[in-house]
């Protein structure tokens, strides 16, 4: 579709949102001392409640929730898909929105 600033800004999103959630993984590592064993990770949401928020929020932006920055980026690469006149803008806005559509389903 050659809109390379959207495809920047879309891909700053999308790092921003898994370093949150990498760096809060590690969080939780370091906290649980090294432990990797994911069935003592139970209950750790009353014991790191910092990490536990921006957790969800890390998830939240990259399933797109409105109001995030996820949903901002998906949605202006649609509208620029489809306001673009090829079969390529076609594709990729039919695509998008099946792609969008799948997890409802």
């Amino acid at each position: 579709l050659s809109q390379y600033n959207v495809a920047l800004f879309h891909l700053v999103n999308h790092a921003w949102s898994e370093a949150l959630l990498l760096l809060s993984a590690g969080s939780v590592i370091h906290a649980m001392n090294d432990e990797q064993d994911l069935r003592k990770f139970g209950g750790l949401a009353n014991l790191l409640p910092f990490t536990y928020s921006m957790m969800v929020i890390g998830s939240l932006s990259l399933i797109a929730l409105p109001f995030l920055t996820g949903s901002y980026s998906k949605d202006l690469i649609i509208e620029l898909a489809y306001g673009h006149f090829s079969f390529s803008g076609n594709l990729v806005y039919w695509l998008a929105t099946v792609g969008l559509l799948v997890p409802v389903f």
